[in-house]
């Protein structure tokens, strides 16, 4: 309730009473015996009026006291709700920074190490369907070095087939700094502080806004060999393990180039291997 409201109803209340009150000593004019004994209880009854408008200003002033705090309390009631809206509103805004874990992860195929900005998931082998088979799976997986097992039996029926997987390059060749034929190459899997990854093939670069993880050449199945395979983009300084350089023809990687007609060229050449980069945002 307005304060300025309440301090006029209370000023019309104590005029209202007064004029009552002088109404009623009108109306009940005391009987007197003589002209002092009239005075002195006319005087009574002013004192009594007095005290009456005494008390009335004394109730006034509690009442604007008491409004005041209530408009007060109001106030610091009010600053108080303010200022936990704000500090929530700022909680709300700070969980996104401090309790999301965001992030990607991507397989650098053929290295056993992610670049110095991305944590190490697993190292693992890098494999695959065999060239030949029909079946089995068609994309090439990154197995980790430190398998674990469910229920499983030795049997051999009615199973898909996984092997390791190794370069086949003929030497010497001008795509690879380094002697790769028959090499078996490793993967790891790695994880990055950054919202999107995406391989481009046919690019040695990343496009403007986007960081490089790592650079290599598309490798897939040899086109003549029968069952479809992926695409992977294997590191252009490859590692290889350790006494992994047997020709084993197993789940093999070929390079893989480009062939003019639907694909136009210019800007793409005929039997031209492709590079490919692994870019992040």
């Amino acid at each position: 309730m307005d304060s300025k409201f309440v301090i006029c109803w209370c000023v019309m209340s104590l005029i209202v009473l007064v004029t009552q009150q002088s109404k009623g000593d009108l109306d009940a004019e005391p009987k007197c015996f003589s002209r002092f004994d009239y005075e002195y209880k006319m005087l009574q009854k002013l004192v009594s009026l007095e005290q009456t408008i005494h008390n009335l200003k004394d109730s006034l002033a509690d009442s604007k006291k008491r409004i005041e705090e209530l408009s007060k309390n109001n106030e610091q009631t009010t600053q108080y709700l303010k200022d936990s809206l704000a500090e929530t509103i700022n909680k709300i805004q700070e969980l996104p920074k401090k309790h999301v874990d965001y992030g990607s992860v991507y397989i650098r195929w053929g290295r056993n190490e992610c670049q110095d900005n991305a944590e190490v998931i697993y190292k693992g082998f890098t494999a695959g369907k065999k060239w030949n088979g029909k079946g089995s799976g068609s994309d090439t997986i990154c197995l980790p070095e430190d398998p674990s097992w469910f229920n499983y039996s030795t049997s051999d029926h009615q199973r898909g087939h996984v092997y390791g997987t190794e370069i086949d390059v003929e030497e010497p060749n001008a795509v690879f700094e380094n002697k790769v034929n028959n090499q078996d190459i490793p993967c790891v899997a790695c994880h990055i502080q950054k919202g999107s990854v995406i391989m481009i093939p046919g690019r040695s670069h990343c496009y403007t806004g986007w960081n490089l993880e790592y650079a290599g050449y598309v490798m897939t199945a040899f086109h003549d060999h029968p069952g479809p395979h992926n695409h992977v983009c294997v590191d252009h300084h490859p590692d290889f393990l350790q006494g992994g350089g047997g020709n084993n023809d197993q789940h093999i990687l070929y390079l893989t180039i480009s062939k003019c007609g639907s694909l136009p060229c210019p800007p793409y050449a005929n039997d031209r291997e492709l590079a490919c980069v692994v870019c992040s945002k």
